[in-house]
């Protein structure tokens, strides 16, 4: 397959607003709508895994950009009756919910000098694409032009007016007073604002416990400067300026060398530089479609799971929902962009090493421990999958880091769900040791991860009912795949009971619940993608021999949850979390974390190719009909084989995979019983 820029096919706006999903069909109508509907991204300027972001700040749910209010559940509010800014921000969460740190740094508001910035202005005529966004604020009289370096935001501002000014407010931090006031966690300690030689201004900031460092320099015909209270305000004779502002976690200086080497580069390098960053990464899979729509989407969906971790130069921060990106884009990460997959992989390292384990949510904050709620040693298993995959060389000091992050892990007084985290962490730890000869500390660990039994209800099948389940109830986690899955589905008596009651949580020949456009909560079922908590449910099939109901419910969700434009997301996109299962699905492979093993389903695209760290995948599918999805066999690199699962190790050296699909199931595939 030539490659082509499939940069042109991204939609940065992609999941800004309220989801808009296709109608539902089938069983998808009695699937869940038990969170919120919105996907939470943003179209703002930055680099793939970039740490500096710079974004229209209305103040908005969640990451500062958009209309909308806080939404835990259901359909958004409206907190804005159009699209409107304050200027533009700096860091920003992507497609999260409440973490309860929202960033929005280093306000920066450009206007012709009558402007009363005590409104908002409105926002009009925005244009994105990968590394670069544009848009007018009318109220302000400004057009604006943003694009993003590894350590620095460009501003280029259009006025309506010769006489115009430029306000930075280094105070400028979370989302509006209107919205947060009764939640706001976060806080500005201390802020500096210093003049220093060459027209530059610089200090820092010590915002929720980290210290960030800038320098910013204005470029234009400057006639008078006032800086009182961290606000600064710059006057222009002009109707062309330009903004520059550089960062560091480590020391100003360092912020200062950034920002002359941002200058000397300037607006419109910086931009070239951003969009070819996005065409190298982008271009890493190519894949062809039956409809240039489902094209849009996918290139979409993987542009906005390559935004998150990002690497802050000292290390990589912003694993803003670990218990979402485990599961699919970290993998995705690792397997498509192996150069980050292995920095990645060295930051997580020292991070444990530094702070004894790895924060759920570890971000530029100290408060490491507020989401411990959420899972347990999560981060296991990314470090496992680096390992199978050669990023990690040292299985000793591999091994004192799993010790550390065991130690700490706390499962008792939590969910029942904190055990099956455990469980399968210890699994994957132990599948290590033994590739490794540690054979004692392998069987300790084995031993160690049937804790997953005390977590079901033998007399009902389910997970224990009288407990605390985050994000769901207990059908939502008693379907996840995970270490001896033989002996918990006997517990559940067996595959045939098993299969009910898979069935029964994904609405199998149950009379529809809702009307094809509803969007009602219904309990104890399947959440479709509305949010991450069972993405992996689908899966549990292949442990039943039903490579065919895997392939109906993903194709469901295909159709009936994703789609273009601003709504195109189902949900909270967490980092990535959902995006990025979209992308596996479209591709038919699902990388099973900590398992070393590929999951097989039902691709919906015609062909493909993957630039995989050990070479080049391509994907190819026979189709009885085109509307064929269930798979009747598999081959790679011309043998042909029936069970839906491929290793790691084998897949990721490259090759030529092909998918057999036909019209009609063919029977029971066999079962993988290697987990």
């Amino acid at each position: 397959m030539k490659k082509n820029d499939v940069s042109v096919f991204v939609d940065p706006f992609w999941g800004n607003a309220g989801t808009k999903s296709p109608a539902s069909e089938g069983m998808a109508r009695n699937w869940n709508w038990l969170k919120a509907q919105t996907g939470n991204t943003h179209p703002g300027a930055l680099l793939p895994f970039g740490w500096v972001s710079a974004v229209p700040y209305s103040g908005g749910y969640s990451s500062g950009y958009g209309i909308n209010g806080i939404s835990y559940c259901g359909a958004s509010p409206i907190a804005y009756s159009q699209k409107c800014a304050w200027g533009i921000s700096h860091f920003h969460t992507s497609g999260t919910g409440f973490l309860g740190y929202f960033y929005n740094y280093f306000l920066i508001t450009p206007a012709i000098e009558q402007a009363d910035l005590s409104k908002q202005s409105a926002l009009e005529e925005e244009k994105a694409h990968p590394g670069y966004y544009s848009g007018k604020l009318t109220g302000y009289g400004a057009v604006i032009e943003l694009t993003a370096g590894k350590y620095a935001a460009f501003h280029r501002y259009h006025f309506s007016e010769n006489k115009a000014k430029i306000r930075l407010n280094v105070k400028q931090l979370s989302l509006g007073n209107d919205l947060l006031e009764q939640y706001k966690k976060e806080y500005i300690e201390r802020y500096s604002l210093n003049c220093s030689a060459c027209g530059v201004w610089n200090g820092s900031v010590i915002a929720n416990g980290t210290e960030i460092f800038y320098a910013v320099k204005f470029q234009g015909n400057i006639v008078a400067e006032e800086a009182e209270n961290g606000v600064l305000d710059v006057h222009f004779n002009d109707s062309h300026a330009e903004v520059i502002i550089a960062f560091s976690l480590v020391s100003l200086s360092e912020a200062e060398n950034r920002l002359a080497d941002a200058v000397t580069n300037g607006f419109d390098f910086a931009r070239i530089h951003a969009e070819n960053e996005w065409r190298k990464r982008l271009n890493s899979i190519r894949a062809e479609f039956f409809n240039d729509s489902d094209k849009h989407i996918f290139y979409s969906a993987l542009y906005h799971s390559l935004i998150k971790p990002v690497d802050a130069g000292c290390e990589f921060t912003d694993f803003q929902t670990m218990w979402d990106i485990y599961r699919s884009q970290l993998p995705l990460v690792l397997a498509i962009c192996p150069d980050v997959g292995k920095k990645i992989a060295e930051s997580m390292l020292k991070t444990i090493e530094k702070l004894g384990f790895f924060p759920n949510t570890y971000m530029m904050t100290n408060d490491y421990t507020h989401t411990d709620n959420q899972a347990t040693s999560l981060v296991i298993y990314t470090l496992c999958d680096a390992f199978n995959r050669g990023y990690i060389k040292d299985y000793e000091r591999l091994k004192n880091v799993f010790k550390k992050e065991f130690a700490k892990a706390d499962i008792y007084t939590k969910s029942p769900t904190h055990r099956l985290d455990l469980a399968g962490a210890l699994r994957a730890a132990s599948d290590i040791a033994e590739k490794c000869g540690d054979n004692e500390y392998s069987a300790q660990m084995r031993r160690e991860s049937k804790i997953w039994q005390s977590a079901y209800d033998p007399e009902t099948g389910l997970m224990c009912q009288e407990a605390i389940y985050y994000e769901g109830t207990h059908w939502n986690y008693s379907f996840r795949p995970h270490t001896q899955m033989g002996e918990r589905i006997a517990l559940a008596g067996g595959i045939d009971k098993f299969n009910q009651l898979l069935d029964k949580f994904f609405g199998v020949n149950c009379p529809p619940e809702t009307q094809p456009d509803e969007r009602l909560a219904i309990e104890n079922r399947f959440e479709g993608m509305n949010n991450e908590s069972d993405m992996e449910t689908p899966y549990c099939y292949l442990w039943t021999g039903r490579s065919d109901r895997l392939a109906e419910i993903c194709d469901l969700i295909r159709r009936c949850r994703f789609c273009g434009g601003e709504g195109g997301c189902p949900g909270n996109n967490d980092s990535g979390g959902l995006s990025s299962w979209y992308i596996w699905c479209v591709l038919g492979i699902y990388p099973y974390t900590g398992t070393g093993y590929y999951l097989l389903g039902s691709p919906s695209i015609k062909q493909a190719e993957i630039d995989l760290h050990g070479g080049l995948l391509k994907i190819e599918v026979e189709r009885e009909s085109p509307d064929s999805i269930y798979p009747a066999a598999y081959e790679f690199n011309g043998k042909k084989f029936i069970e839906p699962w491929i290793s790691v190790e084998i897949l990721e050296q490259g090759g030529t995979l092909k998918f057999y699909l036909q019209d009609q199931p063919s029977g029971f595939s066999p079962l993988p019983e290697w987990l």
